[in-house]
């Protein structure tokens, strides 16, 4: 197999990542396909809900990089860096970082990380 791809309409339907936090839904999309690759890399649907008191997300063991497509992203990490994210705008999660993710109403964001699916 040379390339995937998805329609547009794919993205529509990203389901609930279980277990997680209640406002997160999450779904792997395309991934390196052999579980061997030592550079893995996977791409995934990340739709956020507002919640009133967002928990951070687990420490990241790998790096992640992405661009948010609706709404708006707020990205807090360990340190007090923050950033309030728009549609078009990217970011750079590094590895052994704690980050904390929120909207004020929700956020759609396209990801690609250096880790092999779920």
């Amino acid at each position: 197999m040379v390339f995937e791809w998805k329609s547009e309409a794919h993205f529509h339907r990203v389901p609930k990542l279980v277990p997680g936090p209640p406002n997160v839904y999450f779904a792997d999309v395309f991934s390196t396909s052999s579980p061997e690759a030592p550079s893995p890399l996977t791409s995934s649907m990340f739709f956020l809900d507002y919640l009133e008191r967002p928990d951070p997300a687990p420490k990241y063991e790998y790096d992640e990089t992405g661009v948010v497509i609706k709404g708006e992203l707020h990205i807090r990490d360990e340190t007090g860096n923050e950033a309030k994210l728009l549609p078009g705008d990217t970011f750079f999660i590094h590895r052994g970082s704690t980050i904390v993710f929120s909207t004020p109403r929700y956020a759609v964001a396209y990801k690609s990380a250096s880790r092999h699916s779920h």
